[in-house]
């Protein structure tokens, strides 16, 4: 590009964001030529307190603001002007020159011409960011504006974006790098409008609805993980709670495998004393007694087993009714046959032991140092991840207030039990994650409720913008189509400047498509509607194959019946969107009532015009392949497949919309 041509765009540019930005941001004073050149302020004099000092120190704050916010829009000017300079030569370089060597030089040019323009937006995006740091307390508003398209510049990747089309260009893959630049061309005019937009209330609430998405999508993410790990520390609580219980039950069966060892011995000592001495009564009734406490002790320990376990032990059963055996032979003064049943308790007794004992190692080595350090690694992650989502709730005001302090309340909880686990304490470390759990979802709520009440808000402007949209699309495809047809007939003929002027209309055409997309965006994130977004993504598609036949020179009959037909399809748009009900206050009428059953049999109505766009769409295309497939039917090329295979697609988008739509409105259906 002339460096003259160039200077000169970048005035126009200069002058015209400067009367965009003073119109949007008034300032109490106005500017003379000479005070344009010199920037001397001359005060206005019938403004009130204008020699305060406080006025001052205010007025020159905010000439500062308004004058580096327009220094941006300048700076994102020369980015766009430099991007579209790049874009044109790459569009103008001949395909073949990938194979040219001769032509490498010029590869570079290029290349080094798009490594500028990144260098650039890099610059562009700092700035943006400390000018939006400071003036945050003296311009919140327009802090808010810098910071909005800030995130936009980043969420769209423009940067990267352009690192990769200067990685093309050096490639000599000029076909990507044209397509990867008129992306990039579309999301800076994106910026701008950002940048310099007048209605930055609505751009605000709507990107204070994304941003409430985003937390609500990773609180999901936080509540499934924590819900995962509260899960786990239970059952860990659990096997510890066994663990103990199994320690607490093998020390009593310690105790009564020695106490029957004393038993036997005490039998085994009377039976030997008996050949010479008759064993003394008390000395039998000692042993009776001591056995029958024994037996009822092991009876016990039986029933607090089963309860743990959840099934009777065999072994403690056994050994309980050998030791009542025993005890009944005592009694009958029978001390050697009792001898036998004491004998067979011990070994019960001891076979049990040995049962708990593996049963608590395989308990304890489950239950170990190690996994308490995991458990609270992990606890102490999910805390950094929430404390990250608490964080980001902070910054959103008032839409976040209901939420902050339970967020904080669940930090706290895990906190807490991380300090739990770090002691190996399962079971309170469970309980400050249930409640963790619990502030975190309710916490969800109190966003998803600030989300559907911002949605409430932004539906009845969407339907304005959505209106205001169509009506715009309708008006520039009309253009385009009466200009396609007076061009017809020149192109017919294979006039040269005919062609071109059509080529020229793809242009035009895809501003129709760019302003598609944001509408398509609009509702998706708004959620306006159900068949509206794909009606939108329908008559989308046609439009690009609209901007592809004008670009390749087409002004065929074919092609104006496309434009023809997107043009009905805005227009039964139009009429549906106009019948489409606006979201009501707070004084809407109670459900039940006429007004409210008319209301729904509107939307009804209005949605089913919609599919029935989106069906006739998809009929008439289907025509169309199908005779292409007529001719074709014994061999199917590639490219009738993909469309096959498009349809297909686009008909099961139809049966989805319709079975959302039956879903969610089915039960609104008005009864006779």
């Amino acid at each position: 590009m002339n460096i003259i041509n160039y200077s000169s765009r970048m005035s126009t540019n200069w002058r015209r964001f400067r009367r965009q930005v003073f119109a949007a941001n008034p300032l109490p004073w106005r500017l003379s030529s000479r005070d344009e050149r010199g920037m001397n302020r001359q005060r206005v004099v019938d403004h009130p307190h204008t020699n305060s000092s406080g006025y001052r120190t205010a007025i020159v704050a905010r000439s500062l603001s308004v004058f580096s916010i327009a220094a941006i829009a300048l700076l994102l000017s020369a980015v766009v002007l430099a991007q579209d300079d790049t874009d044109k030569k790459v569009a103008n370089t001949p395909v073949d020159s990938q194979r040219r060597t001769e032509d490498v030089s010029a590869s570079d040019r290029l290349s080094f011409n798009q490594s500028q323009v990144a260098a650039e937006m890099s610059e562009l995006e700092q700035r943006m960011f400390r000018l939006a740091e400071s003036i945050k307390k003296l311009e919140p508003e327009n802090s808010s504006r810098l910071m909005l398209g800030l995130k936009y510049a980043r969420q769209e990747l423009i940067l990267h974006q352009m690192k990769e089309t200067v990685e093309a260009l050096g490639a000599l893959d000029l076909a990507t790098a044209s397509g990867e630049q008129k992306q990039l061309l579309a999301k800076l005019a994106r910026l701008q409008e950002l940048l310099l937009s007048d209605d930055l209330d609505f751009q605000m609430r709507l990107e204070r609805l994304r941003q409430i998405r985003e937390v609500l999508k990773k609180l999901d993410v936080a509540i499934k993980e924590e819900e995962r790990q509260r899960d786990r520390t239970s059952d860990v609580a659990e096997k510890k709670e066994k663990a103990e219980g199994l320690k607490k039950r093998l020390a009593t069966l310690s105790q009564l495998i020695a106490r029957q060892k004393q038993h036997i011995e005490a039998g085994q000592d009377l039976v030997a004393k008996a050949p010479s001495t008759t064993p003394s009564d008390e000395a039998l009734s000692t042993l009776h007694t001591e056995q029958s406490t024994t037996q009822t002790d092991t009876a016990a320990l039986a029933s607090e087993q089963a309860t743990a376990a959840g099934s009777p032990s065999k072994n403690l059963d056994g050994a309980s009714q050998e030791m009542q055996s025993a005890a009944k032979s005592l009694e009958e003064k029978k001390t050697e046959q009792s001898l036998p049943p004491m004998q067979k308790a011990l070994e019960l007794l001891k076979k049990e032991q040995e049962r708990l004992a593996q049963e608590k190692k395989k308990l304890d080595g489950q239950i170990n140092d190690e996994q308490f350090a995991s458990m609270k690694k992990e606890q102490t992650t999910n805390r950094q991840f929430s404390d990250g989502i608490t964080d980001t709730i902070s910054n959103l005001g008032d839409s976040g207030k209901g939420a902050l302090g339970e967020m904080l309340r669940a930090g706290r909880s895990m906190q807490g039990a991380e300090g739990q686990l770090g002691q190996g304490m399962p079971d309170p470390a469970s309980r400050d994650q249930s409640d963790a759990v619990k502030s975190l979802k309710y916490a969800r709520d109190q966003l998803a409720q600030e989300a559907e009440r911002l949605l409430q808000e932004l539906r009845s402007e969407v339907k304005q913008r959505v209106l205001e949209g169509l009506t715009l699309m309708l008006e520039k495809q009309k253009l385009v189509r009466q200009e396609t047809e007076s061009l017809a007939p020149r192109v017919a003929k294979g006039s040269r400047q005919a062609l071109t002027a059509v080529s020229k209309l793809s242009k035009r055409e895809g501003d129709i498509v760019l302003t598609a997309t944001t509408l398509i965006t609009l509702v998706e994130e708004t959620e306006f509607g159900i068949a509206l977004p794909a009606a939108l993504w329908v008559v989308r598609d046609a439009m690009e194959d609209v901007e592809a036949s004008l670009e390749a020179g087409d002004a065929s009959s074919q092609v104006v019946d496309a434009e023809k037909r997107i043009e009905e399809d805005l227009k039964s748009l139009l009429e549906a969107m106009k019948q489409l009900p606006s979201p009501v206050s707070s004084g809407k009428p109670r459900k039940g009532s006429p007004q409210e059953r008319l209301r729904e049999l509107n939307r009804l109505v209005a949605e089913l015009k919609m599919i029935r766009i989106l069906q006739q769409r998809i009929n008439t295309t289907t025509a169309k392949v199908d005779r292409d497939r007529a001719e074709q039917v014994e061999n199917l090329s590639t490219q009738l497949r993909r469309r096959i295979d498009d349809l297909r697609g686009s008909q099961e988008d139809v049966l989805d919309v319709t079975d959302r739509l039956a879903a969610e409105r089915g039960d609104e259906v008005p009864s006779q």
